[in-house]
């Protein structure tokens, strides 16, 4: 009778062991999901602003360009309008002069 006590004892301390190991486990692979999950998140946030860096670079430089581009063209209108003043300005003057006096 002690004999089978002592091995129910026995195999309950097994079944207590196993069920410890089975929660450290348990809980390793928890740990294990949460840096990794930890490590994922991370490595799509640094993924996304290089993206965000690398977008934003560009519409700086398209920016540029209009702006570069819409330079150009203000000066060459200006340019016209200049040239268009100093072509006909004697002309203008006199037409206003003949209007007002008629």
């Amino acid at each position: 009778m002690d004999d089978i006590i002592q091995r129910l004892v026995e195999f309950d301390r097994q079944c207590v062991e196993k069920v410890e190991a089975a929660k450290q486990k348990k809980r390793d692979a928890q740990s294990h999901m949460t840096e990794k999950k930890s490590s994922i998140y991370d490595e799509y946030i640094k993924s996304q602003q290089t993206q965000i860096e690398k977008h934003k670079q560009e519409l700086l430089d398209k920016n540029r360009q209009e702006e570069k581009l819409q330079e150009e063209a203000f000066y060459a209108s200006m340019n016209k309008m200049e040239q268009l003043y100093t072509q006909n300005k004697d002309k203008w003057v006199e037409e206003i002069v003949n209007r007002c006096i008629k």
